[in-house]
């Protein structure tokens, strides 16, 4: 008749041993390749954002009146701190599954929900933007083209009367200057959030750096704790088992 016991400790013995050459090691190069999967993942991501709220700050400040254009500073501060807290949740969406992945294929527990760290300390708020430039400088002599449009009322003088043409005159001075200010207003916040965008995009790369070197060492660390307890207990499990101890009536059998 088959020993089925004795089958049975060859089957297990093989299943450790196979077990055994899958947590000899390879792990930690696995982990690096999961953080530099996701690095280029979200490093994508955050190019795609730094372009996104660029294209979102134009399209603002193009059609921004005057109150809109005050709001913008404190509305674009809000957004990159947004997007700098969204860079650990897309790093943990990306790495985590694939790490666990590597855990499961050790037969090791993986309850991995933290392993991104605290987030960095962030300063208060942006830099505001430069002052906004000043109506008496827009009327210096020399100021530009609008003073020529300013004379073209002038001109109508003798056909209006002084009164009209001299109010025509004033209104187009005060016109000029005024979409000149705007103007200028305009473009020191589109400077001021073109720098800050490209702080915030240099700040967002190095924070992906740092999370993912962190990441990667946390990991690590707790993937070689646990193979190195999985390893221990299957060589104490091969250790254990031997064939069954033989009996009277297997003697008698003999």
């Amino acid at each position: 008749m088959p020993d089925r016991y004795a089958e049975a400790v060859r089957s297990r013995r093989a299943e450790l041993r196979a077990h055994q050459l899958i947590l000899a090691g390879g792990h930690r190069a696995e982990i690096r390749t999961a953080c530099g999967q996701a690095r280029l993942a979200v490093a994508a991501e955050v190019a795609g954002m730094a372009a996104e709220l660029a294209r979102q700050a134009e399209d603002y400040l193009n059609g921004a009146d005057r109150a809109a254009r005050q709001r913008f500073p404190a509305l674009l501060t809000v957004a990159v701190e947004e997007a700098g807290a969204r860079l650990r949740e897309r790093v943990a969406a990306l790495a985590l599954p694939a790490l666990r992945r590597v855990a499961a294929r050790r037969g090791v527990p993986a309850a991995w929900t933290s392993l991104c760290g605290t987030a960095p300390e962030r300063p208060a708020g942006l830099p505001g933007p430069e002052p906004p430039p000043g109506r008496a400088r827009l009327l210096a002599p020399g100021a530009g083209g609008y003073w020529r449009l300013a004379l073209l009322p002038a001109a109508t003088v003798p056909l209006l009367g002084p009164s009209l043409g001299i109010g025509l005159a004033l209104l187009g001075i005060v016109l000029a200057v005024w979409q000149r200010w705007v103007a200028a207003e305009r473009a020191r916040l589109r400077r001021w959030s073109a720098d800050v965008l490209a702080a915030a995009r240099a700040r967002f790369d190095a924070e992906l750096g740092q999370v993912l070197l962190d990441l990667e060492l946390r990991a690590g660390a707790l993937l070689d704790a646990a193979v190195t307890t999985r390893r221990a207990q299957i060589e104490a499990e091969l250790r254990a088992l031997a064939p069954a101890p033989r009996t009277g009536a297997d003697d008698a059998l003999d």
